[in-house]
């Protein structure tokens, strides 16, 4: 248990939060912020750091959830709202969260979810029960489904399912041939303006050493007892049960499931009774191969003790009255010894890898505690030390290129670019179950490059520039004469497309025509008023006016006014629930210890 784990221990009894007279204790807070961090962790598919948790806000979101679920029980409390012991239990009875593959209420799954989130059976129904009150409460303040002032359903539906089309045409920058060299004078200029593409990253020198498992499992002996005394511990691993291929009818009632099993006992195929008696296909029926324990328990003994090709007699359960056929049986088996020697092998080596690494790893951290350095602390422990020549954040070399045998810890890099030369050397456990320490040796701040580097990336970007600026002026020009009346198709040249016409866009939806600024300018123009903006490319301009518009229709356009009243009810009810929880605040009162809960979390 790390030192901020036992401190916290040590202040759980502490009130971090208090509503009313309801209080949450440091303990209970660190109990639900692991709840919301292991949620966090599941999402994003890895394990979070401590870092990376406060970057999430996590403290911050389970702070607001405590806070609005105290508010709601305090009101509760005073307005007397109550749930008796029969809807508690029928909420977790019905309730999708404990329901298994066949949709019923599984008390195996209730216990390991309870025990994975930290509570006791009494202390879950409570914690429902509380929540049953607060649904009580909230419901009072719901709107009707999918209700919305139609008023303003309807004038953001004008504005959002309006339509509009541009006639455009375009000026390519390729259009301007024969542009000058720059002297060193303008290049220097135009590094400056865009030092960007013409800059060198920071580099930096580093030395360090690494822990993992596998650097230590040349020092492991694995003798055959241990293989044999392994693999007799795994057996249940190694055991590949039997499973059974079977087809399945279900029926409502016992009674039309004796008349489909006396066709059978008479000689009628399994598949034309399912289709004749259900209406049933081969692959409705074909449940392909089964272990026992996929079956429900009142299946698992007759589908296992009937014959190849038998069928079993009408069996009840929760889903109906079962015929099943069994059309293939393959028999239990347990790989030997030899088959799985070297996985068992290896994973005592990385086990007692493992142990060696931790010990290694207390080392390192009583010589970095003494003031050792990386090279000190890695002589001292028989760790090896290496070192980097100059590699950016990326990992890469001055030559962009990827070096290799860094450490894999996905924090290497980070923590060795945030560091100062001065700074304190740590082991780091990485989140990938590895140890690493780095320290600084030089560093090679981010810089523009000399001019001898860039000249010909700059010199040609620099011609861009300036084809682009003087195509520029071009379309300045020619808006002024589309100003004065001349037409858009009358623009037509060597330089100048012929007129092309966009699709019909919405303000809101993805095109890949116009810019967004040009988008956007598209649903003020007027007839006869005309725009000029970069193409989507960059390498060139168009001009453009307005073609078309085409109203919003809310009969074709059904979809997106069941959406938007979606959104526009959702958005309301959140309001009203925001407004009354901030009413509930002052009328009740709230106090956060928020310099303890970020001390340590």
């Amino acid at each position: 248990m790390g030192n901020w784990r036992r401190q916290a221990w040590q202040f759980g009894w502490q009130q971090c939060i208090e509503v009313g007279d309801k209080t949450v204790s440091f303990g209970e807070f660190q109990r639900e912020y692991q709840n919301r961090l292991n949620q966090f962790s599941q999402y994003v598919g890895r394990q979070l750091t401590a870092e990376q948790a406060r970057q999430f806000g996590v403290a911050q979101i389970t702070i607001q959830q405590l806070q609005t679920s105290l508010l709601e029980a305090e009101r509760t409390s005073e307005l007397k709202l109550g749930v008796d012991d029969n809807f508690v239990l029928k909420e977790i009875r019905t309730g999708p969260t404990f329901k298994n593959e066949l949709g019923q209420f599984d008390r195996f799954r209730f216990q390991d979810i309870l025990r994975r989130t930290g509570y006791s059976e009494g202390e879950y129904v409570e914690i429902l029960r509380s929540e049953l009150k607060r649904r009580q409460l909230t419901s009072s303040l719901a709107l009707p489904e999918n209700k919305a002032p139609t008023v303003l359903l309807d004038t953001l539906f004008a504005f959002a399912a309006e339509k509009r089309s541009a006639n455009y045409v375009e000026l390519l920058d390729t259009s301007i041939t024969d542009s000058p060299t720059p002297t060193n004078v303008q290049l220097t200029e135009f590094i400056l303006d865009n030092p960007a593409p013409f800059t060198a990253p920071e580099y930096r020198k580093a030395v360090y050493l690494s822990l993992t498992a596998k650097d230590f499992t040349d020092q492991v002996e694995v003798t055959d007892a241990a293989l044999k005394e392994e693999y007799e511990g795994r057996l249940s691993e190694f055991n590949v049960p039997a499973k059974r291929s079977i087809l399945q009818m279900i029926f409502e009632n016992e009674e039309d499931a004796n008349a489909a099993a006396s066709k059978l006992s008479s000689g009628t195929d399994f598949a034309a009774v399912a289709k004749e008696a259900l209406q049933l296909t081969q692959t409705d029926i074909d449940l392909g191969a089964v272990t026992k324990n996929d079956l429900l328990d009142e299946l698992q003994g007759p589908v296992f003790e009937v014959p190849l090709n038998g069928t079993t007699v009408p069996v009840k359960t929760v889903l109906g009255w079962h015929l099943v056929k069994v059309a293939k049986i393959v028999d239990a088996t347990q790989k030997a010894l030899d088959e799985v020697k070297d996985l068992i092998s290896n994973d005592i080596a990385l086990r007692k890898a493992s142990e060696i690494m931790f010990e290694k790893a207390t080392a390192l951290q009583d010589e970095f505690a003494g003031g050792a350095t990386v090279k000190e602390a890695g002589e001292s422990t028989g760790v090896a030390v290496l070192s980097t020549d100059w590699l950016n954040n990326f990992g890469n070399d001055s030559d962009n290129k990827a070096v290799a045998d860094l450490p894999i810890a996905p924090e290497f890099l980070r923590e060795l670019f945030s560091k100062t030369k001065e700074a304190d050397i740590d082991l780091t456990e990485s989140t990938s179950g590895t140890y690493f320490a780095v320290a600084v040796e030089e560093i090679k701040p981010s810089a523009v490059k000399d001019l001898a580097q860039v000249r010909e990336i700059a010199a040609t970007a620099w011609q861009a520039d300036w084809r682009h600026q003087e195509n520029k002026k071009i379309a300045d020009e020619l808006i002024e004469k589309l100003k004065g009346g001349a037409a858009l198709a009358s623009l037509a040249s060597k330089s100048v497309s012929t007129v092309k016409t966009t699709q019909s866009l919405r303000r809101s939806g993805q095109n890949r025509e116009l810019t967004a600024d040009a988008a956007e300018k598209l649903f003020t123009l007027k007839d006869n008023e005309f725009a000029a903006f970069e193409n989507v490319a960059k390498d060139g301009f168009i001009l453009l006016s307005l073609n078309e518009v085409t109203a919003a229709d809310a009969t074709k356009e059904k979809e997106i006014v069941d959406r938007l009243k979606e959104q526009l009810s959702t958005s309301i009810q959140q309001d009203i629930m925001s407004q009354y929880l901030g009413y509930l605040e002052k009328e009740i009162g709230v106090s956060v210890k928020s310099d303890l809960i970020r001390e340590y979390f």
